[in-house]
């Protein structure tokens, strides 16, 4: 879904990426409970609001387009590709936006195996949601969506946030399972 952000989104998510330029906020989180847990971490700072209320929509629209009530909740400022090498992932579904900073690039199934050139790399903007499909969805081995990180000449900060299932979070942790 392409998306731009507002001028009151934009300034809440750098304000947070300003105020916490190492963020690594990673929680199973209920949908009911998020607001509560996100206003605990990051204060009741009225400059945040609006981000953590975008949050909490993007939260509720994935859990009720995929009928759960709890979700694994990054939201991570970085100064570099985490991600540098394109790649899929073993995840059924992920949802991502990036508020501050370029957003995920990737590239279109049918180059997949391809030589590629810069012009075939796909970049989602700053704002746009995306649902990543993975090979973890049923039937879908082998096709997940082929991303990395964003790669620029120049050095950038980035806030972005991914929405995942429990049942990843729960295969990556497995001795912390969530039920």
């Amino acid at each position: 879904l392409e998306r731009k952000l507002n001028n009151e989104l934009s300034d809440s998510a750098q304000h947070i990426e300003d105020m916490s330029p190492n963020l690594e906020f990673s929680e199973i989180v209920e949908k009911n409970s998020l607001e509560a847990i996100l206003l605990s971490e990051f204060e009741s700072d009225s400059k945040i609001s609006i981000l953590i209320e975008d949050i909490y929509n993007l939260v509720n629209h994935f859990c009720n387009l995929f009928n759960t009530e709890k979700v694994w909740l990054r939201l991570d400022a970085v100064n570099k590709p985490m991600c540098p090498n394109f790649h899929t992932d073993d995840v059924k579904c992920r949802m991502v936006t990036t508020y501050v900073g370029p957003g995920t690039q990737w590239i279109p199934q049918n180059l997949v195996n391809k030589n590629i050139n810069e012009s075939d790399i796909m970049e989602l903007n700053t704002g746009d949601i995306a649902l990543l499909k993975g090979e973890g969805w049923d039937g879908n081995e082998g096709n997940g969506l082929v991303h990395r990180s964003p790669h620029k000449k120049i050095k950038y900060d980035r806030l972005y946030m991914t929405i995942d299932f429990i049942e990843f979070y729960n295969k990556i942790f497995q001795n912390r399972l969530i039920t």
